[in-house]
């Protein structure tokens, strides 16, 4: 794919343009996330409402059929499920499994294990198990 920016700083307002063979879900994420201001996410924590960044984000899991979102050092509780915050998050996001996704910007290694997984450890310490079926996904994010 060719990409092409034209700077102009007297538009009065900014607008893209593409040229494609078909819509996939990676161009109707990036159009998502171009037209989309939001920049957080409503969490809770002990009945208070909080709004969490996207980049204070280290990992969203689920656990016992509910969704927590964990940064450097709280967790919150979102009140949904999982593929819902998947919808409204940017692409800093990767899936490392069917119950955790983590913001890959917050990435310390990845520790390969003696039985062939991978885990992810993050800069807050915390591990999670990246699926083999997402080993690839997270490979080619990480351009790896």
């Amino acid at each position: 794919m060719k990409i092409k920016f034209n700077i102009d700083e007297n538009l009065s307002e900014e607008k893209a343009e593409f040229w494609l063979r078909k819509m996939t879900d990676k161009i109707s994420q990036i159009a998502n996330e171009l037209t989309d201001k939001k920049e957080f996410i409503w969490c809770f924590r002990r009945g208070d409402a909080y709004p969490v960044k996207f980049n204070e984000i280290y990992l969203i899991q689920v656990e016992n059929e509910k969704t927590y979102v964990y940064t450097e050092q709280e967790t919150y509780l979102y009140k949904g499920r999982l593929y819902q915050v998947q919808k409204v998050l940017p692409s800093d996001f990767v899936t490392a499994s069917r119950s955790a996704v983590l913001n890959y910007h917050q990435l310390d290694h990845l520790q390969i294990l003696s039985d062939g997984n991978i885990d992810a450890v993050l800069k807050n310490k915390m591990h999670v198990q990246i699926s083999r079926r997402k080993i690839k996904e997270l490979k080619e994010r990480l351009g790896l």
